[in-house]
């Protein structure tokens, strides 16, 4: 029977959505590193620069991987491999 509007909608598992959130936790963890780019040409003090940009890249870490324990390993190497070169046979 197909569904219609009137079938009421599976109920999602608590699994599903906490691979969710760690998905949106890893993700906003990377706008942090280009951010950091940014830090050298805030007019504060150097030792403010170097708290700060130290607190970016805890907080870029701490989100990365809090997430990555949420989301799981299959979504974890998903995402990394994103970033990751791959390697050609015709480059060795």
């Amino acid at each position: 029977m197909p569904e219609t509007l009137l079938t009421p909608e599976r109920p999602r598992s608590g699994r599903r959505s906490l691979a969710f959130v760690g998905v949106v936790l890893m993700v906003s963890s990377l706008p942090l590193w280009p951010a950091l780019l940014l830090v050298p040409f805030l007019s504060i003090e150097r030792a403010t620069k170097v708290l700060v940009a130290t607190a970016i890249v805890i907080v870029a870490e701490i989100l990365f991987w809090l997430g990555a324990a949420l989301a799981g390993p299959a979504a974890t190497r998903r995402m990394r491999s994103w970033w990751r070169r791959k390697r050609n046979v015709a480059d060795e």
